[in-house]
C-alpha cells in the first residue's frame, strides 16, 4: 500500500505532454534551456537586432520540428525571455487557421496578445501605453485615462493624439485611427471597448460612434491595422515577436500533404499555400522591430519552400529542432524539474530526484520526443497508483500498462456504492447551482469559460473508452474571442485536428453582437470548405433585428456555424461537474463513464450525438435535469435484443494504439457506417475479422459471415491451449464468447453439410386472418418470384403475367398449401375462377414452366435445406447472446454461383432489414464479406454489384454494419470504400497495391509511410474519433491455426452442428 504522503504527492503530479497554444502564455517553471538551446539563440539573436536598430528588419525564423518535439513549449520560453528582458519586448501568437483570412487572423492574434498579462505588470496593451505616453508630453490625468487607470473622455483622447502627432508626425497622422482604437480598447468602459474593437477588426461601427471619438470615415483594412499597431509599438523602442502557429493543422484540414518531392499540388492546394506564403512575405515587410517566427512541421516548411515565391524563403532562416532528446541528462532534467516542484510542496523526501523513475531508465529516453517521454512517465505513475504499490521503473521498453479505466471497462464496476454516493452528490450540486452571471452580458466572459471547460473536460473523460484523443484550450484571456474550444486530434503526426469553438453572446447591442460573431468566426476559422472547423454560438434569446446583424448571423449559419439556445439546466450540470472536479472522488472517472452527465446535456447531444462510452452493468444514464420521466429512454426489451446480462456495451476493444500504448476502441454505432479492411497475405486480416466478429458477439450483435477461403468456419472452435498472443483477460473473454454465442456453419449447394436455400414463399398461415398483413406478404412474395418467372420487367406482357402470378398466389395461399413446388403445379393447372385475365390459363402455364426451369438451373431456389432467411441467420436461440452464421462457399463452384447467391442473400437481407430495423440499439447486426472485390469489383459488373452497392448505401439507417475485406484496394468498387467510415490498412506487398492504398488514405487526409513494412496484426486505422493511428490488433478468441479447413472438414463441422441441434 502506498503511504498517504507519497500517494498525495504522486496524485498531484500533472503532466501536459501536448501543450496547447494557451499554455504559451503561462509561466513554465519546467523549462530545460539545454533542450532547444540553439533554436532559442537563433530567435533571440533576431530580437536583439530589432531592439538595437529599427532600420534593419531581422530575418524571420522557420522553426521546424516533428510532433512532440517541443515547439509550443519553446515559444513559451521565448515569450518569457523577451518579456523579462530590460525594456521588455512584446509577444504575439497568431493561430493561422484559414489562409483566406491571413490578415484577419494576424490582427486577432495581435489584439488577443495585447490583452494578455505581462509578468504581473498588467496587459501588454497597458504596458505599451504606459511606455509610450511619457514621450508625448501629456498631463498626468490624461496619461491615467489613456493607460486605462481612469475614465476616458474625448478631451483626453484628443490630447493623446495631439501629443502623438507632435512626437512622430508620420506615425501620428497615418496611424491615428488605430491609436484611438487601442486606447478605447483598453478603457474602463465596456461600450468604449466595443467601439475600439470594431475598428481594430475592420468592422464599420455606427458613424456616430466613430465621430464621437474623432475617427476618420475610412475603415482600415486588416493589413493596415497590423502595420499601424507595429509602427506604434516600435515607438517604444521595444522589439516584438509574432509567432505563426497552426499552419500544419491548416494544411492538413485543407487536404494538402506532401508525399514526395516531385509531387505537383493541385490548383486549389497551391492557391491555399500561396495565400499563406504571400501573407508571410508581406508581414515581415510591413512590421517594424519585429521578428516573425513560423512554427511548423518539416513537411509544412518543405511545402512552402516548393510552392511559395522565392522571396519568402529568402526572408526566413531555418532552424530544425532535434527529433529526439539529445541526452539522458536532458531527459532526466525534464522529469526532475516537474517532480521537484511537487515533491517540495508536499514535503516529500524522495530517495533520488526522479523517483520512482530510476536514473538508468533515462538512457533509453534518447529515442523519445519530450512528449512521448512525459507520457511514458505518466503511464508508470498511473500504474503505481492504480495498483496501490510503488514500483521503480528500470526500463521504459519493459513498460506495459492497461489503465484502471480500461480494466473497469472490461470487467464492469463491481461496487456500485461509490457511484450511488456520487449520484447523490451530483443531484445536491445541481439544486444549489446558480448560473445567472454566465448568462449576463457583463458576466459571460468571466463565468462562461469555466462552466464550458468543466463540461468539456467531463465529456472528454466520458469518451475515454473510445480511444479517441481530445483536448481543450486552456482558460482564455480576459477579453476572449472564444469561451472554449474542443480539439480532436485526428493525426498527431501531421497535427491534423478537428475544432469546435464555443462563444456565448448575451449582449443586445447590435455593434457588440456583430463584433463578437466576427471575432469568433475568425478565431475558429469557420469555413464550410473546412468541415473540421466548427463554431457554436450560445444565446438564449433572439438576435437583434437590425439589417447588418441579420446579415452577419445568416452568413455565420451559411458558413456552417451552429446557433444553440443554451439552457439553464445544461449550465447547472456543468457547474455541478466543475465543483466535483475541484476535489475529485476516487471513483469520479468511473462515475463519468457510467453516467455520462455531460454527454447527456442537450448542448452536447445536439453537437456530438448520443454518449459513446460503454455503460457499467445495470447502470442507467443520468437524464439531463430538463428531461422528465416520460422522455427518458426505456431499456431495450429482451425480445428485441436477446443478450445475457454481460452484453450491451457501446464500444469494443480492438487492441492498442502503438505510439501511445493505450487501448484502441471502436464505437459499435460507428460500425453502422461500415468498415473496410485493405490488407494482404500475412497481415493478420483474417484474425482482425474474427476478433471484430467475436467482440461484437460479446456485445449481443449477431453476424452473417461469408467464408470464401474456409478460414472463418472455426469461429466456434476453442483454442486447444491458451495461445501466447493473448493479452490479459482474453481467456475469460474467450469463455464468455463461446458460452454465449451460437456459431452455425451453413453450406449452400451441399446437402451433405447444412444446406441453405432461398424459399420465396413464406408460411402464410400466421397472416391469413389479417387482410393487410396477408396482402403485404403476398406482394413481397410476388416481388421475389417475378424476376425468376420472367415477369419482372416493364413490358405489357410482363405486367399481365405478374397480375396472373399475384392472383394465383392469393388463391394458393388461401387454400392452406405451402411450398414452391406445389405452387408451380397449381400454376400449371390453374382453376378457371382464380384470375380475371382472359389469357390466364396460358400465362399461368408459362409461369409454371419458367419457375420450374429456374429451380432446375439454381438448386438454391426453392431447394432443400434451411431457408436463407436473415431472421434465422441473425437470431440466436434462447440462452445465447448472439448468433454467428458462417456461410461457407464449398458448394459454390464458380464466381458466378457465389455472386448469384450473395445477390439473393443481400436482397433478402435488405427486405428483412426494412421490417426489422435496429431502432435505438447501437448496432443491429454485422454482414462480413471477405474477398469483397469479387462481389463488387471496381471495373465491370457482377450479379452482386448492384445489390452490394444498394446495401452499402442503405443498410446503415436500419442498423446493419457491413465489413468488406480485400487484398486489392483499387479492385473494390469506389462506392463501397467511399461508404465505409472505419478503415483499416494492413501489410501490402505489391507496389501497385501499396500505391493504391496510399492514394485512398491521402484522400482522407492520412499517410501510410510504412505500409509495406507493417508486421502481422499491425494496421493503420481511421474512423469516427480516430484518424490513421497505428494500432496493434489482438489475437482472435477462437482457434486459428496456420492452415484453413479442407472442404471435407467444413462439411463435417456443419453436419456435427446440425446433428447436435
Amino acid at each position: 500500500m502506498i503511504p498517504a504522503a507519497e500517494r498525495s504527492a504522486l496524485e498531484a503530479l500533472h503532466f501536459n505532454p501536448a501543450p496547447t497554444p494557451e499554455d504559451i502564455w503561462r509561466p513554465s517553471p519546467y523549462d530545460v534551456p539545454e533542450l532547444h538551446e540553439r533554436a532559442v539563440k537563433e530567435i533571440l539573436s533576431g530580437v536583439g537586432k530589432a531592439r538595437r536598430d529599427d532600420t534593419v528588419t531581422p530575418l524571420g525564423v522557420a522553426l521546424q520540428g516533428r510532433a512532440g518535439s517541443g515547439k509550443t513549449h519553446l515559444l513559451g520560453a521565448v515569450r518569457e525571455t523577451i518579456q523579462r528582458a530590460d525594456g521588455g519586448g512584446y509577444f504575439f501568437l497568431v493561430s493561422m487557421i484559414n489562409g483566406r483570412t491571413f490578415w484577419e487572423s494576424t490582427v486577432q492574434g495581435i489584439i488577443g496578445g495585447l490583452a494578455r498579462e505581462t509578468l504581473g505588470l498588467g496587459t501588454q496593451l497597458k504596458t505599451f501605453l504606459r511606455r509610450l505616453t511619457p514621450y508625448l508630453g501629456i498631463r498626468p490625468e490624461v496619461r491615467d485615462a489613456v493607460v486605462g487607470n481612469a475614465p476616458l473622455t474625448r478631451e483626453h483622447m484628443d490630447a493623446f493624439i495631439a501629443g502623438l502627432r507632435r512626437f512622430d508626425k508620420a506615425v501620428g497622422l497615418e496611424c491615428q485611427d488605430t491609436a484611438r482604437a487601442l486606447v478605447l480598447y483598453g478603457s474602463l468602459d465596456f461600450d468604449q471597448q466595443d467601439v475600439g474593437l470594431a475598428h481594430l477588426i475592420s468592422e464599420p461601427a455606427e458613424p456616430t460612434d466613430r465621430a464621437e471619438w474623432g475617427f476618420t470615415p475610412h475603415v482600415r483594412k486588416p493589413q493596415e491595422v497590423v502595420r499601424d499597431i507595429s509602427r506604434l509599438i516600435a515607438l517604444t523602442l521595444s522589439p516584438s515577436v509574432i509567432a505563426i502557429d497552426q499552419l500544419d493543422t491548416l494544411f492538413a484540414q485543407s487536404a494538402i500533404s506532401l508525399t514526395s518531392r516531385d509531387e505537383v499540388l493541385e490548383f486549389g492546394q497551391a492557391a491555399a499555400v500561396g495565400l499563406v506564403a504571400d501573407g508571410l512575405l508581406t508581414l515581415r515587410d510591413v512590421t517594424q522591430r519585429t521578428v516573425v517566427v513560423m512554427s511548423c512541421l518539416p513537411d509544412t516548411w518543405e511545402l512552402l519552400k516548393r510552392s511559395a515565391p522565392g522571396p519568402v524563403i529568402d526572408r526566413f532562416r531555418e532552424t530544425l529542432l532535434p527529433d529526439r532528446i539529445n541526452s539522458a541528462e536532458i531527459a532526466r532534467m525534464i522529469v526532475e524539474k516537474r517532480f521537484a516542484d511537487v515533491y517540495g510542496a508536499h514535503h516529500l523526501s524522495a530517495d533520488y530526484p526522479s523517483w520512482p523513475i530510476l536514473p538508468a531508465a533515462f538512457d533509453e529516453a534518447r529515442r523519445f520526443t519530450p512528449r512521448i517521454l512525459l507520457r511514458r512517465v505518466d503511464q508508470h505513475l498511473r500504474r503505481c497508483l492504480d495498483n496501490d504499490e510503488i514500483t521503480e521503473l528500470q526500463r521504459f521498453s519493459e513498460q506495459s500498462y492497461t489503465s484502471k479505466e480500461d480494466k473497469e471497462r472490461e470487467r464492469g464496476i463491481e461496487d456500485g456504492s461509490a457511484l450511488e454516493e456520487l449520484d447523490a452528490m451530483f443531484q445536491r450540486l445541481l439544486q444549489d447551482a446558480d448560473v445567472r452571471v454566465a448568462l449576463h452580458k457583463h458576466g459571460e466572459d468571466v463565468a462562461m469559460p469555466p462552466l464550458l471547460s468543466a463540461g468539456l473536460r467531463a465529456w472528454i473523460d466520458e469518451r475515454s473508452p473510445t480511444g479517441a484523443v481530445y483536448k481543450q484550450d486552456a482558460p482564455p484571456s480576459a477579453k476572449p474571442d472564444l469561451h472554449a474550444r474542443l480539439v480532436e486530434v485526428l493525426d498527431e503526426a501531421t497535427e491534423n485536428e478537428a475544432h469546435w469553438g464555443f462563444r456565448a453572446i448575451a449582449h443586445d447591442n447590435a455593434r457588440a453582437v456583430i463584433t463578437r460573431i466576427k471575432n469568433a468566426c475568425t478565431a475558429t476559422g469557420l469555413d464550410r470548405a473546412i468541415p473540421q472547423r466548427r463554431l457554436v454560438l450560445l444565446r438564449r434569446g433572439d438576435w437583434p433585428s437590425g439589417t447588418r446583424t441579420v446579415e452577419t448571423v445568416n452568413r455565420f449559419l451559411q458558413d456552417g456555424g451552429v446557433w444553440h439556445r443554451i439552457s439553464d439546466s445544461d449550465l447547472k450540470v456543468f457547474d455541478a461537474l466543475r465543483r466535483m472536479q475541484t476535489v475529485p472522488h476516487a471513483s469520479f472517472g468511473e462515475w463519468l463513464v457510467s453516467r455520462n452527465p455531460a454527454s447527456n446535456t442537450r448542448l452536447f447531444q445536439e453537437l456530438f450525438g448520443e454518449p459513446a462510452a460503454p455503460l457499467a452493468p445495470d447502470a442507467v444514464p443520468l437524464p439531463s435535469p430538463e428531461t422528465d420521466a416520460a422522455q427518458r429512454p426505456s431499456p431495450v426489451s429482451a425480445a428485441s435484443s436477446p443478450a445475457p446480462p454481460k452484453g450491451g456495451g457501446r464500444s469494443i476493444l480492438l487492441g492498442q494504439v502503438m505510439r501511445e500504448e493505450t487501448a484502441f476502441a471502436v464505437d459499435l454505432e460507428s460500425l453502422r457506417r461500415h468498415t473496410v479492411i485493405f490488407a494482404g497475405s500475412g497481415s493478420g486480416k483474417t484474425v482482425l475479422i474474427r476478433r471484430l466478429v467475436e467482440e461484437c458477439a460479446r456485445q449481443g450483435v449477431s453476424a452473417i459471415v461469408l467464408d470464401p477461403n474456409n478460414d472463418l468456419a472455426r469461429l466456434g472452435d476453442a483454442w486447444p491451449e491458451p495461445p501466447a498472443g493473448w493479452r490479459a483477460g482474453d481467456d475469460q473473454h474467450a469463455r464468455d464468447y463461446l458460452e454465449h454465442t451460437d456459431v452455425v456453419v451453413w453450406t449452400p449447394g451441399v446437402s451433405g453439410g447444412r444446406p441453405l436455400s432461398f424459399q420465396p414463399l413464406p408460411d402464410f398461415a400466421p397472416v391469413r386472418d389479417s387482410q393487410d398483413e396477408f396482402d403485404q406478404a403476398v406482394r413481397a412474395a410476388v416481388e421475389a418470384l417475378a424476376p425468376r418467372a420472367g415477369v419482372g420487367g416493364a413490358t405489357k406482357s410482363a405486367a399481365q403475367g405478374k397480375a396472373v402470378l399475384t392472383e394465383a398466389l392469393q388463391a394458393y395461399a388461401r387454400g392452406g398449401t405451402v411450398g414452391l413446388e406445389g405452387f408451380t403445379d397449381f400454376l400449371g393447372d390453374l382453376p378457371e375462377d382464380v384470375s380475371r385475365m382472359s389469357r390466364a390459363g396460358k400465362l399461368a402455364h408459362d409461369l409454371s414452366e419458367t419457375l420450374k426451369a429456374a429451380m432446375v438451373n439454381d438448386p438454391l431456389f426453392g431447394g432443400k435445406g434451411s431457408s436463407a432467411d436473415p431472421g434465422v441467420l441473425l437470431t440466436p436461440p434462447p440462452g445465447k447472446r448472439a448468433r454467428v452464421s458462417v456461410i461457407s462457399f464449398v458448394g459454390l463452384m464458380s464466381d458466378l454461383e457465389k455472386q448469384g447467391f450473395v445477390n439473393q442473400l443481400q436482397m433478402a437481407l435488405f427486405t428483412w432489414l426494412k421490417r426489422h430495423p435496429a431502432g435505438d440499439r447501437p448496432l443491429g447486426g454485422l454482414f462480413i464479406m471477405d474477398e469483397a472485390q469479387t462481389l463488387a469489383p471496381s471495373t465491370g459488373t457482377t450479379a452482386s454489384t448492384a445489390s452490394t452497392i444498394t446495401l452499402a448505401s442503405q443498410a446503415r439507417k436500419y442498423g446493419l454494419g457491413l465489413v468488406f475485406a480485400t487484398q486489392a484496394p483499387k479492385g473494390l468498387h469506389n462506392q463501397i470504400s467511399g461508404n465505409a467510415t472505419t478503415q483499416f490498412f494492413g501489410l501490402l506487398n505489391a507496389p501497385a497495391q501499396i500505391d493504391a492504398a496510399r492514394e485512398l488514405a491521402q484522400a482522407k487526409g492520412g499517410r501510410l509511410p510504412d505500409i509495406g513494412l507493417l508486421g502481422s496484426g499491425e494496421f493503420y486505422a481511421a474512423g469516427e474519433g480516430f484518424s490513421f493511428v497505428k494500432v496493434r490488433t489482438p489475437l482472435c478468441l477462437t482457434h486459428h491455426p496456420k492452415a484453413p479447413l479442407t472442404p471435407e472438414e467444413v462439411l463435417e463441422r456443419a453436419r456435427r452442428q446440425h446433428d447436435r441441434k
